[in-house]
């Protein structure tokens, strides 16, 4: 592995293989388990460990923010663009009304794990999690109604679209007695059960709704989910289901199998009246144990974003994609720049086991600033002005190109 140290710091990176959800940098390794976008730009993600992450400008930076907890954050919601909550195991309940920079904690009255939480206004929200626990709040979390649903299910899809209707899902890749498709008409006095087939379930509103059952199917149903109109086949079960209209659903998909080919991916499908296309899909294609996907967001119907376990995140900033290699998700960036931010020394670290034959560093005038063919020599560019800078890489398989920034 070569290193070139530099003094610059990273703002994004234009990876020099083709895809539309790129890799973003979290600078944690703990699992991520939610994300919500307040904007386009505006973004919040939480995960184990009681980590908190926020990007102000669309993910070329993620900051770690003080949660106060050590619990695993599961799911996380804003009512407007500064309120939010989040909730997690051991009955986890936190608060933020400064758009995530700081969380308060809110007693939830239960030690019960949170899996679940729909959110309509900052005084009215509900939680669910295990043992078929669903509670509702009209106060703001000053106090909670239990309105359980009997069974061993753990709710961890909870969507109310008023505070009369709403529909939770719950999905355990194994163990019976554990899923569970749900709705309720008067604000979760009663449940009716739908099915027991569904693994996740998004709603645009009371009627119009989108289904992924244990076994791949997607459904679409336009009467609240009593009938569920076959969309199109699958091969895995929905982390995550995401959808702006009744044209365009997104999810990721986690397939474990014994053949030592598991593999998890994001998925597009596209409806024209009652057909489902073929879905367009980016995947992983690895060996048990590699990090399968848990959520998918869109904050506006062009930048998406995707968390996953040891840190992940993916972002597609123009709500687009096309098919390709099942291996293509999988790769890594090849070229690292670090420490971010930084005022003296980085290090380019070349992860690939292709040489890096020149650095060129220009500025956004295209003004050459500096040209390197010596990939382990030290560049001080402590005297160079403030300011953003381009960095072209060249290796024998491209030109792989960063914007970097001179504190």
């Amino acid at each position: 592995m070569k290193k070139i140290i530099l003094t610059i710091l990273l703002l994004s990176t234009i990876p020099f293989y083709a895809q539309w959800w790129t890799p973003q940098t979290s600078g944690v390794t703990q699992n991520l388990n939610d994300v919500y976008g307040i904007t386009g730009t505006t973004v919040v993600i939480v995960g184990n460990g009681g980590t908190i992450l926020k990007t102000i400008d669309g993910g070329d930076h993620w900051m770690p923010k003080t949660s106060g907890t050590t619990a695993n954050l599961t799911k996380v919601q804003f009512v407007n663009p500064t309120v939010g909550y989040t909730v997690g195991e051991s009955g986890t309940l936190l608060k933020t009304t400064d758009s995530g920079e700081n969380w308060s904690p809110i007693s939830s009255g239960t030690t019960t794990n949170l899996y679940g939480l729909s959110c309509l206004s900052e005084s009215v929200f509900f939680i669910s999690g295990n043992d078929g626990l669903i509670k509702k709040t009209s106060d703001g979390g000053a106090t909670f109604d239990t309105i359980n649903y009997a069974g061993n299910y753990s709710f961890s899809t909870l969507q109310f679209l008023n505070d009369q209707v709403g529909y939770a899902c719950s999905y355990q890749y194994f163990g019976s007695d554990s899923n569970a498709f749900i709705k309720t008409i008067d604000g979760g006095a009663t449940w009716t059960l739908l099915s027991t087939e569904i693994a996740s379930c998004f709603f645009l509103n009371e009627t119009v709704g989108f289904t992924k059952s244990i076994s791949g199917p997607v459904s679409k149903t336009i009467d609240g989910g009593v009938n569920l109109t076959y969309m199109g086949d699958s091969y895995a079960p929905s982390a995550d289901l995401f959808a702006w209209n009744e044209n365009v659903v997104w999810s990721v998909e986690n397939n474990f199998t014994l053949c030592n080919c598991s593999y998890f991916c994001i998925k597009k499908r596209e409806i024209t009246n009652t057909e489902l296309l073929d879905p367009i899909e980016n995947c992983y294609a690895e060996t048990l144990g590699n990090p399968p996907f848990e959520a998918i967001t869109f904050a506006d119907p062009t930048n998406g974003y995707v968390v996953g376990d040891y840190g992940i995140i993916y972002k597609n900033g123009t709500g687009n994609m096309e098919n390709l290699d099942r291996n293509d998700l999988n790769k890594k960036e090849n070229v690292v720049i670090y420490p971010n931010p930084a005022s003296n020394l980085i290090t380019i670290e070349n992860n690939s086991n292709t040489p890096l034959s020149a650095v060129t560093i220009t500025d956004l005038n295209g003004r050459k600033i500096m040209t390197s063919t010596n990939g382990n020599s030290g560049i001080d560019i402590s005297s160079w002005a403030k300011g953003v800078y381009l960095v072209q890489l060249a290796t024998d398989n491209g030109i792989i190109t960063k914007k970097i920034v001179k504190k």
